[in-house]
Parts: C-alpha cells; sequence; structure tokens
C-alpha cells in the first residue's frame, strides 16, 4: 500500500502547498497538512500531528515532508518517528517534491524517500533568461 503523506509547515505553507498540488494533480486522499501558528509550539504542533496520524491506519507507513530542517515542525515529525517505526521525515517541503510523491507508485516508503530527495533538489534552481538569436538569423 502507497505510504499517506503529511506536510507540515510553520504557518500555512503546508496547506497552500497541498492545495497547490491537487490543482494540478487532483485530490489527494491520502494527503494532509499540518500547519503550525504562532501559539502551537511543540505540544501544539505534536497534537495537530497526532490528530493527522489518527486518520492513518497504525500498520500504514507515513512520509511527512516537513519545511525546515531543525524547525518545530520537523522536530515534532522526527520525535514521533520513535513511536511509529513505518514513518519516514523529509526536510525541505516544495511543491515538486509533493507532486512526484502523489503520482509516484513506489509502496515502500524508504524507497519513496530515495526517489523524492534529489527531485527536491533539482526543483530548486536558477532561471535564467534564454538568449533570442539576432535577427539577422530569422532573415531570408
Amino acid at each position: 500500500m502507497k505510504p499517506s503523506i503529511i506536510l507540515m509547515s510553520h504557518g500555512k505553507m503546508a496547506e497552500e502547498t497541498l492545495h497547490s498540488a491537487q490543482m494540478i494533480v487532483g485530490d489527494l486522499a491520502d494527503a494532509q497538512a499540518v500547519s503550525m501558528d504562532d501559539h502551537d509550539g511543540m505540544s501544539g504542533t505534536k497534537q495537530k500531528l497526532d490528530q493527522a496520524l489518527n486518520y492513518v491506519a497504525a500498520e500504514s507507513s507515513v512520509l511527512v515532508i516537513a519545511d525546515l530542517k531543525g524547525g518545530t515542525p520537523c522536530n515534532v515529525a522526527m520525535m514521533k518517528m520513535k513511536e511509529r517505526k513505518n514513518m519516514r521525515v523529509i526536510s525541505g517541503l516544495n511543491l515538486a517534491m509533493v507532486i512526484e510523491a502523489s503520482v509516484s507508485v513506489i509502496d515502500d516508503v524508504d524507497e519513496l524517500v530515495d526517489y523524492l530527495i534529489p527531485i527536491g533538489k533539482e526543483a530548486v534552481a536558477a532561471i535564467e533568461l534564454p538568449e533570442i538569436a539576432d535577427e539577422e538569423e530569422y532573415e531570408d
């Protein structure tokens, strides 16, 4: 069975990234967002993650994609991995990773992590304007 996906972030980034992914690929039934608010802290964020995990069968694998390595959402997810052996955490939440995770046919959570890391890195790039050839080249 394909891993469930939980996106976690400071603020609404996780919710909006999930919404954006759904605009592109359609409904993501096995995906949820956990958004840490200003007042949540560790305990409030843990409660929100626990609520999200209540919707996932205990034997199911879970992939958490968090916004920032070392941030509260990522740290809370990392601590939860001690209790849930079939859970993995990736930091560096971006839309490319979420789209690929949602359309991937990979069932093994560890293989999915290995697949997504380079995709997330490749999605970060400096964009340059293409060079336009001289108009003389196009004249007959």
